[in-house]
């Protein structure tokens, strides 16, 4: 899958979400994994869904998968 070109997040799965929260300290607020996310090359669709998530905080990265999954 063309990370650049990811048009539905929901088929996203966690061993291909991992190397965009390398360096997140979980539990964190959404704005520092958009932010991680970002600064790890995440197309910015990705990004911007967890910026919209509802959750303002995430304990792990499951949590972040399920947000960008629609969960």
């Amino acid at each position: 899958m063309d990370v650049g070109n990811w048009g539905d997040l929901g088929s996203l799965d966690l061993g291909q979400l991992q190397p965009f929260l390398q360096g997140v300290n979980f539990p964190a607020q959404k704005e520092e994994v958009a932010s991680n996310a970002q600064s790890n090359g995440a197309p910015q669709n990705l990004v911007s869904q967890i910026r919209n998530s509802a959750i303002e905080r995430f304990n792990g990265p499951n949590e972040v998968l399920q947000a960008l999954q629609g969960r």
